[in-house]
């Protein structure tokens, strides 16, 4: 099996940490896993030059450069990064994923990877709150107007949403489409492909009806629809959170988790753990519970709890497997 892992990001410590930590997650799985291509995109419009402190720790990590078209990816919500990744899609791979940054994987996938692939679907776990829109409260999230007005301007007619947002307790009714949390978007390179051709089609109208923030992410399920394929809503352990709301919520996929999406900061700063020694040690120090607990253990299994970015802490030999 031949995986390709992109991920877009801005160049800083903190989010070479995440990358670096992302690849060495993957050569402790073992295997195909190991051998998967893992690329990192960034955008930063003063240089293409990846620092030197990092680059020992970036074997085994291409590298790709895009830039928007303000030369600020933050406020175009690294569009141009995002963008970039279906471009370097190899055609040849069997299933391609598109992570955030501060996602671990955890266990292995094969089963989920042939199921996506026997029906050329794309995957992932289906968002946790509905969008809130500008102009509105966070507490004003309304998917059953906003979702059927959107699909008729955009579409032409309404889409099924057959899901419950993630987060919300067991007995809420089903109001989401196929929206997913972008931490993890999996699919074959032909169905990615006709994905990004349907999102384009429709960006500049869909940015238009909810701004270029939540437009990525709402155009999921819109350009899914448009290019008529195939979706599957994955169980919460294939895009967890560090949230004690989903703890409680999928507590079989707690124990089983994938991979970890360590997005949640009211205990640590997910962009610091990685970025120097004494965050590390710091978030290797905490009494933590639930996803939390998971993610530190698999931290501590991974770098044997040591800072694994520094030239006098690690082998660097582990990174070439």
């Amino acid at each position: 099996m031949k995986y390709d892992f992109l991920i877009a990001a801005s160049l800083t410590d903190g989010f070479c940490g995440q990358i670096a930590f992302f690849r060495l997650c993957l050569n402790a799985l073992g295997g195909e896993y190991a051998k998967s291509r893992l690329v990192a995109v960034f955008g930063d419009p003063e240089t293409e030059e990846l620092p030197e402190r990092w680059k020992p720790y970036f074997e085994g990590i291409e590298v790709a450069w895009a830039y928007s078209a303000s030369g600020d990816p933050v406020a175009e919500g690294y569009a141009a990064q995002h963008l970039k990744r279906f471009e370097l899609i190899r055609p040849d791979c069997d299933l391609a994923f598109l992570c955030d940054a501060d996602v671990a994987p955890i266990r292995p996938f094969r089963e989920m990877a042939l199921d996506l692939m026997a029906r050329s679907a794309l995957g992932g776990v289906i968002a946790h709150f509905h969008f809130p829109l500008e102009g509105r409260k966070l507490k004003d999230r309304l998917p059953d107007v906003d979702w059927p007005r959107i699909a008729q301007e955009i579409l032409g007619h309404d889409i099924k949403r057959p899901y419950r947002y993630t987060l919300t307790p067991l007995h809420t009714p089903p109001q989401a489409p196929f929206y997913i949390n972008y931490g993890v978007l999996a699919g074959p390179p032909k169905s990615l492909g006709a994905f990004c051709r349907a999102a384009a089609d429709i960006r500049e109208a869909l940015h238009a009806c909810v701004g270029p923030w939540w437009g990525p992410q709402v155009e999921v399920p819109l350009a899914a629809d448009r290019a008529g394929l195939e979706t599957r809503a994955l169980p919460m352990r294939y895009n967890f959170p560090n949230d004690p709301r989903a703890d409680t919520l999928y507590p079989d996929d707690l124990e089983e988790i994938v991979f970890l999406h360590y997005l949640r900061q009211n205990l640590f700063r997910r962009d610091r753990i990685f970025a120097s020694r004494d965050e590390f040690d710091r978030f290797m120090g905490l009494a933590l519970t639930g996803s939390n607990a998971v993610f530190q253990a698999h931290v501590r299994a991974v770098t044997a709890g040591h800072y694994p970015f520094e030239r006098d802490a690690t082998d660097i030999r582990t990174l070439k497997r």
